[in-house]
């Protein structure tokens, strides 16, 4: 099984059953970005469910069709997510995707190790 996808807007990586994703720099996050990237994640878990880390640092901007998607489409095959912030705006960017997800338990961390414990614990 392949262990990692890359393109131009995210790395994607499968590690110790927790697929770990993270952008590149200053994506404004669109639909098609939104679907391109789903694609990619499916493409990479092969019909596997996993707990999903998201490091939004390089996020510059998410359009509300972009989050829509990501939200009811893109959480397919998504048992938890773990968002993990560096700035406010990925903070509040994280706030706003946690308060819509409400299927799948979703939590915001400053620190990836504390990202990574809630993902351990959520299987």
């Amino acid at each position: 099984m392949k262990k990692h996808v890359e393109n131009d807007m995210a790395s994607m990586w499968l590690e110790n059953e927790i697929l770990f994703f993270s952008w590149k720099k200053e994506v404004d996050l669109d639909l098609s970005i939104a679907q391109r990237i789903v694609r990619d994640r499916l493409q990479l878990q092969q019909g596997k469910d996993y707990p999903v880390l998201c490091n939004l640092n390089g996020l510059r901007s998410v359009e509300k069709d972009a989050w829509c998607y990501l939200v009811r489409e893109g959480s397919e095959l998504i048992t938890a997510i773990a968002l993990v912030y560096a700035t406010p705006l990925e903070y509040a960017l994280s706030q706003y995707f946690m308060k819509r997800m409400s299927s799948i338990p979703t939590q915001v961390f400053g620190e990836q190790s504390q990202a990574k414990e809630f993902l351990l614990h959520s299987n």
